[in-house]
């Protein structure tokens, strides 16, 4: 019935194709308008993303040099006071050869006399070297600035290698000038470091010195070595001098300690997006720079795909747009689609007020006449305020409220203490306080002003009562470790002055230093242990290396290495001839069955076998998983002290009969729980122990058309050679 209408009516059958042309023209300029404004965000996402990598880049690499020249001005320091106390007598070699000097990242460290010859080294010194001529000398002739001086990178006279030399000034008690301490630092030290942070093929990674010449860079791949610069022209091409005129130079020179710019390269001629940052406390910058050209590889793509996705959609505009009835057609499906978008968009509201509604954390938020506008469940659960209803309070009442629900003192400030904050510019205002009840709860109450217009401010409340504890669980540890240092360090410091005050005989004076050897030992063992775990914790796996592990091979080579008391047996291996493999630091599981099988052996004094057996556990509807039993035949531990086994100090004999340091299980279940895997512990009184470190198991099969490895081959005859037949027990994979 409409298309006679549309006939009988031209005028109206013009307008409806003017109009749909018009929309077709419409919403095509609407696409190109979109994209446009789609390739303009990926353009400022690329570009922030970057930014974002190269501050990361750069924070890493300050971090970097400022913890490697805090760590050679300690050195410097500790030379710097030796020279005085006993001059030319100072055997430096000595010193590193104890470890009292750690020259783990330095070429060399000696010291240059007043007349400029350098007299002591860590190194063999060939013949005399006359330094009076070098920078590092000169600039602390004529006066004592105090400070660490970071030099040009110079080809040394005593070492023959291109490095860094710090240092600092010798001033006798009366100020006389006697010399300076110095160490030399590999350039090429940075730029292996520079290695590991990829920037692309043309990115630039540096450590420049305020006065324009660079102390270490690497550009993309390109890293000299510092063997190849033989003489000044290489040392020229390696050692990069750039204008004090630039960008990152002035904004130092005018106080800024970090920023971005995009500068030319008059070398390669590449423009570059760099990030700086000033070393502190040094006349020092890392800098860091992206080519903008890989910057926006992938924002050009994006601009691509989208340029055609444009492309192709015009195209289907428009034939869309040649009859009346697709044009309908398409307009249903606009219709569906938006009414498919709004359901999307309610149901993510709805989802996102249900995320509010069960947050943690409790929110109240305030209107513009600073009244209590909503209060979220979270902070009615926290508070426990029952029927309370706190709706248009205003924020001074609001805030006796709260006052009233704090037992102890100082109660809650009151918000206007809080604004007081974040109108002084602290960025994030906060206070802690208690809230009284059946469960005491700490909480930390913060404060953010808003510019909307139905939001004035919004109090936020954390529950942070776990993490009190935790604070009172780590003063706890100090305590203890302190107390577990000083045992040995009484008899250390007790033994020492008996020997210092007193005369003995030869037996007894043995006897008092076999006495000290053993409590240096076992103080030795806490320290180590202890900084141990504090590096598993603070790096939480970052610094393992995980590779694919067979267990066979690793118990094995375990129990070939491993100290045995005397007269007791290596342990028996049970393991099945098919190789189990995990993924892990070898290392790191290498340690936790050392600890546990040396536990096996000290807490089974009276002999028997101790046993170590690798097996496939399964569970229904799980994956399988490799599990390493280690058992004894010793003095177990009840159910108490089962309890207490994985604390740190904690020994369940009390006697003292069995040393150790009590931090042994401690590292076991801190490395495990790295490796994603479980540590179970089964004991009898007098019976003895079973440990079981469980880990998650790699898969040995490979597939169809892929190579086999080598760690997927049977055990090899150097398994067989070092394990009985008899304890090559198979067990179901």
């Amino acid at each position: 019935m409409t298309e006679p209408k549309i006939l009988a009516h031209p005028s109206r059958h013009t307008r409806t194709l003017v109009l749909l042309w018009l929309a077709a023209a419409g919403l095509i300029a609407l696409t190109w308008w979109q994209v446009f404004s789609l390739v303009s965000a990926s353009r400022t996402r690329e570009q922030a993303g970057a930014e974002q990598d190269l501050a990361n880049i750069t924070r890493v690499s300050q971090e970097h040099a400022s913890r490697t020249l805090r760590s050679a001005d300690q050195v410097l320091r500790f030379v710097q006071l030796r020279y005085l106390e006993v001059g030319p007598r100072l055997d430096l070699a000595s010193l590193t050869d104890k470890g009292v000097i750690d020259t783990e990242i330095f070429n060399q460290v000696g010291v240059i006399d007043a007349n400029g010859i350098y007299v002591l080294s860590n190194l063999p010194l060939k013949g005399r070297l006359d330094l009076s001529d070098r920078e590092h000398f000169k600039v602390h002739v004529g006066a004592d600035t105090g400070e660490l001086f970071v030099s040009k990178p110079v080809l040394g006279r005593a070492s023959g290698k291109w490095s860094i030399q710090l240092s600092r000034r010798i001033t006798r008690a009366n100020g006389e000038f006697a010399g300076v301490a110095v160490l030399s630092i590999d350039t090429g030290y940075f730029t292996h470091f520079y290695s590991e942070l990829h920037l692309g093929a043309n990115g630039v990674h540096a450590l420049y010195g305020l006065d324009g010449v660079a102390r270490a860079r690497k550009v993309g791949a390109d890293e000299v070595p510092a063997s190849a610069a033989s003489g000044p022209p290489a040392a020229t091409q390696k050692f990069s001098t750039i204008g004090l005129t630039t960008p990152m130079f002035e904004a130092i020179a005018a106080g800024r300690t970090a920023g971005t710019y995009t500068l030319r390269s008059a070398v390669d001629g590449t423009l570059r997006h760099y990030f700086f940052r000033k070393v502190p406390h040094y006349q020092l910058a890392v800098v860091a720079g992206l080519d903008t050209q890989e910057l926006l590889a992938n924002h050009r793509s994006a601009r691509n795909a989208l340029l055609t996705q444009a492309g192709i959609m015009s195209l289907l505009i428009l034939a869309l747009a040649a009859a009346l009835s697709q044009y309908l057609v398409q307009l249903r499906k606009e219709i569906a689609a938006r009414q498919s978008a709004n359901d999307l968009l309610q149901d993510r509201t709805e989802q996102l007020n249900a995320i509010f509604a069960l947050s943690p954390d409790g929110f109240v938020s305030f209107d513009q006449q600073r009244c209590v506008k909503y209060v979220s469940p979270a902070f009615a659960q926290m508070t426990a305020m029952g029927q309370v209803r706190l709706e248009g309070l205003d924020e001074h009442d609001f805030s006796v409220w709260l006052a009233q629900l704090c037992p102890a003192t100082p109660s809650f400030s009151g918000i206007a203490a809080l604004r007081a904050q974040v109108m002084a510019g602290k960025s994030d205002a906060h206070e802690l306080i208690e809230i009284g009840g059946t469960v005491t709860r700490t909480l930390q109450v913060g404060l953010r002003c808003s510019l909307a217009s139905s939001v004035s401010q919004i109090l936020y409340f954390r529950d942070v009562t776990l993490e009190t504890e935790v604070d009172r669980m780590k003063s706890e540890f100090l305590a203890t470790a302190a107390h577990e240092l000083r045992t040995p360090m009484a008899g250390i410091f007790g033994f020492s002055e008996l020997l210092l005050n007193q005369e003995f005989k030869v037996e007894e004076q043995k006897e008092f230093l076999s006495i000290i050897h053993v409590q240096s030992k076992l103080m030795a063992n806490i320290l180590n242990e202890l900084l141990d775990l504090a590096r598993i914790e603070a790096r939480r796996g970052k610094d393992f290396r995980y590779t694919r592990v067979c267990l066979q091979e690793l118990a094995a080579d375990v129990v070939k290495a491993l100290p045995l008391p005397a007269a007791r047996a290596e342990p028996e291996l049970r393991m099945p001839t098919q190789p189990l493999h995990v993924m892990a630091d070898a290392n790191k599981l290498r340690q936790v069955l050392v600890n546990v099988l040396s536990n096996a052996y000290k807490y089974s004094p009276q002999g028997g076998p101790v046993v170590l057996q690798i097996e496939v556990v399964t569970q229904a509807g799980m994956e399988s998983k490799a599990c390493i039993r280690i058992s004894d035949q010793g003095i177990g531990m009840t159910a108490a002290q089962l309890e207490r086994v994985c604390e740190r100090f904690y020994r369940a004999d009390s006697s003292g009969k069995f040393p150790g340091t009590g931090l042994g299980m401690s590292i076991v279940k801190e490395i495990l729980d790295l490796h994603r895997g479980e540590l179970a512990i089964d004991s009898i009184w007098g019976q003895g122990t079973c440990v079981s470190l469980t880990l998650p198991m790699l898969l040995a099969a490979p597939t169809p058309t892929s190579r086999p490895r080598p760690a997927d081959k049977p055990l090899g005859p150097e398994i067989a050679a070092i394990l009985p037949a008899k304890d090559l027990k198979p067990t179901s994979p």
